[in-house]
């Protein structure tokens, strides 16, 4: 399967954006830049949220230009100016930069508008849209050479809990949906980067950390 047909875990999209939980969930709430595939009958902040490769791309460009200095509200205005013309997901589809005072600039039909008068034309510029997406390409292979059907605990990872090793999976997660009645298909259609390898691993985590039982008498 090739990364344009991939689903993203919430967890997979904060490893190759850099962006914080919190970021990527006000940017949901707000319709900054809203997860694809997220699953239709699931609600609520706790939902599965699935991204696709555009997604990404889109994520990773605004926060690229948040960290050259653009502020959010001037990224949310260009983006919904670009989505009022028809694009879909206009990060992924325009170059974008950045200028010296603060200025969002984009390349539409030729021309380079800038963000805070778009339907002025400024001097042309050059946006690596290109190098992000080889970018991320590269992030998620080297993401997917991971150690399959192993649990880790890694320093600064949600307080050194079990996660599936390359992953910010909790262990307890796959133990609660699998004690809720959910076979190892239906965990991993919520949470694609795993196997069943993976799955198998976090039960066996469980046996081993059960606490033993008394001796009787």
């Amino acid at each position: 399967m090739s990364v344009m047909e991939r689903a993203f875990t919430a967890d997979r999209v904060l490893s190759l954006t850099g962006l914080s939980k919190r970021q990527l969930q006000y940017w949901e709430e707000t319709r900054l830049i809203r997860p694809s595939l997220s699953r239709p009958d699931a609600r609520g902040r706790g939902r599965p949220r699935m991204y696709d490769f555009r997604d990404l791309v889109e994520l990773k460009t605004a926060a690229r230009l948040r960290r050259s200095g653009v502020s959010l509200q001037h990224i949310r205005r260009v983006h919904k100016h670009l989505r009022a013309l028809d694009y879909a997901k206009p990060f992924a589809e325009l170059h974008f930069e950045a200028t010296e005072d603060g200025d969002l600039v984009f390349v539409e039909s030729g021309t380079v508008r800038g963000g805070r008068r778009p339907e002025q034309a400024l001097i042309a510029v050059t946006v690596p849209l290109p190098a992000i997406i080889d970018e991320l390409q590269a992030q998620i292979a080297s993401l997917d050479v991971r150690r399959v059907g192993k649990v880790e605990r890694r320093r600064g990872t949600l307080g050194g809990k079990a996660v599936i090793a390359g992953t910010r999976i909790p262990v307890s997660t796959v133990q609660r949906l699998a004690h809720g009645g959910l076979n190892t298909d239906q965990i991993i259609e919520l949470y694609p980067d795993l196997t069943p390898e993976d799955i198998n691993a976090a039960l066996e985590e469980k046996a081993t950390t059960r606490p033993p039982a008394h001796a009787a008498g």
